[in-house]
């Protein structure tokens, strides 16, 4: 076909046009509506692949399939394409109208759907440009959502024109994004569309590309124990079993596995589910936890459980953001991975890992909802209106009466009793949960050697912590050595003020002896 000749052809969009203007209210979390098309553009890849690796090859390409996924914020335009096979007239009528799905409904595009959700939702404006490979030709059309809504558009025109037969691609252009990508935004999609596509990537033949920067997925490192004798033994192991879906009269099965990862991370934990190859949950900072197996809070089971379980039959979403767990079937699921992982789960608990050092790593992954808080610009805000407005300090009246509202709701005390030379200094700590707006910590002294201290247990620092042994044998360490270094520096002091070095080094000093004593005693 000469590549300068144009022709117009016609897709029909009945019925109820106006409904793609709904789409923009979805629930859609970014990338999440960028994987639908990634969705289309792996699928028609697989549904190709031995024409496309032939493609590749004589194209001197290295074999891979290639997905670009930009967006310009400058101009506010998002683009998605790729080098798949492309599609003809009958996929891209199916692309653009709606309750048409595709033949194949065994892959990832099992409801034809999302291509269209994803764009409205993404934009008000939004065009397709593909070539099939082998066909000649570049068909493009262009959806307006106002104009459908507006003017009542049931017909989309579609342009024709001739290209090298060689030709296959797809793109997609998506203009006046209604939610542009920002702050830390971009990086969140980038994390999240390796952990998706780890399947993928894994393979060697898919490139995903985010703004120039190759999407990557870091695999888990796993606990390795020395049992003796040479033999080494990897926590990680393979699962599979199934779960009745009496709804249905149906089993549905579940393969994959389980490991206990070290370092723990709260942020890469978890299981991710997959569906068709692509995680429908989990992911950074999303992993699938319930409970049953992960424990409530900050549990070291939560920090090291991680796997990866395929359920490939099971009823997803739409969005295929979620499975459909209707009728109880998520209550049966878990109860049969809780019986397949209680082995790991003991493991993952009660390992500790001793003598290692702190690398590069565990430090950057232990920083990052500290980092987020610091860059959050109402943090800084609140910062800047502290030290602007700082709070008037206290009467000793005021004082007092505050320590004796707190010890009339307040449980305890637990008394700590410190042996000086010529007297002994007592610290009672209390606890309360009646007093939500009440200091994380309180201190009072009513004698000067007796010194109260209050813990507000309802401060939403705590609340993630509470169920948790060692976090409260930590949290009354760390009060009672702080309510004792300021006792010890306003002791040094000349006018009862304590200077913030002198708070500091005592608290090292006093961490520092309770952590060589407890080593002698080895606890």
């Amino acid at each position: 076909m000469d590549d300068q000749h144009f022709t117009e052809l016609i897709v029909n969009i009945r019925p109820e046009v106006s409904v793609y203007a709904t789409y923009r209210r979805l629930s859609y979390r970014p990338w999440y509506a960028i994987a639908e098309f990634v969705d289309n553009s792996t699928q028609n890849y697989y549904d190709h692949r031995e024409e496309l690796l032939a493609a590749y090859r004589r194209e001197e390409n290295p074999g891979k399939l290639r997905i670009e996924i930009t967006y310009d914020s400058e101009s506010n335009v998002l683009t998605v394409f790729d080098n798949a096979n492309g599609m003809e007239m009958e996929e891209l009528s199916r692309a653009l109208a709606l309750d048409k799905p595709p033949p194949n409904t065994a892959g990832r595009c099992e409801y034809g759907m999302g291509l269209k959700t994803a764009a409205c939702w993404f934009g008000s404006t939004w065009t397709i440009e593909t070539s099939r490979l082998g066909s000649g030709r570049t068909l493009t059309a262009t959806v307006h959502v106002p104009d459908l809504v507006n003017k009542h558009t049931e017909n989309i025109p579609v342009q024709e024109q001739g290209v090298p037969s060689s030709t296959h691609f797809t793109r997609i252009t998506i203009r006046g994004l209604y939610k542009p990508i920002r702050g830390r935004t971009p990086a969140r999609v980038r994390d999240q569309l390796g952990s998706m596509y780890r399947q993928d990537l894994r393979s060697g033949e898919i490139e995903i590309i985010w703004n120039g920067e190759p999407v990557s997925f870091q695999e888990p490192q796993f606990l390795v124990e020395d049992l003796g004798g040479g033999v080494r033994n990897t926590w990680r192991k393979e699962l599979s079993f199934e779960v009745p879906w009496e709804a249905e009269g149906q089993t549905l099965r579940v393969r994959g596995w389980i490991g206990v990862r070290v370092p723990g991370s709260q942020r890469d934990a978890g299981f991710a589910l997959l569906h068709r190859g692509r995680v429908v949950v989990g992911g950074p900072g999303e992993g699938y936890k319930p409970v049953d197996v992960f424990g409530q809070g900050n549990t070291f089971r939560s920090q090291r459980l991680v796997g990866e379980l395929h359920m490939d039959d099971w009823p997803v979403t739409q969005a295929k953001d979620a499975f459909d767990w209707s009728g109880g079937l998520e209550d049966v699921f878990i109860e049969q991975l809780k019986r397949a992982c209680q082995d790991y789960m003991d493991k993952a608990e009660g390992y500790r890992e001793r003598n290692r050092p702190v690398t590069q790593s565990d430090m950057e992954l232990a920083s990052e909802r500290t980092r987020q808080m610091l860059l959050d610009s109402r943090f800084g805000a609140a910062v800047a209106q502290e030290i602007a407005l700082p709070e008037p300090p206290k009467t000793e009246e005021q004082e007092r009466s505050d320590a004796k509202k707190l010890r009339s709701v307040s449980e305890g005390p637990v008394i700590y009793r410190l042996s000086r030379e010529a007297e002994e200094w007592v610290f009672r700590l209390h606890w309360q949960d009646q007093i939500s707006e009440a200091h994380w910590m309180s201190i009072s002294c009513p004698e000067d050697t007796v010194t109260d201290i209050f813990l507000n247990m309802a401060h939403p620092f705590f609340s993630p912590y509470l169920g948790e042994k060692d976090f409260l044998e930590l949290i009354q360490k760390i009060v009672v050595a702080m309510a004792l270094a300021e006792r010890m520096a306003q002791k040094i002091s000349i006018n009862g003020l304590v200077t913030p070095s002198d708070f500091r080094n005592f608290m090292n000093r006093v961490l520092r002896y309770a952590s060589e004593l407890e080593a002698e005693s080895g606890g």
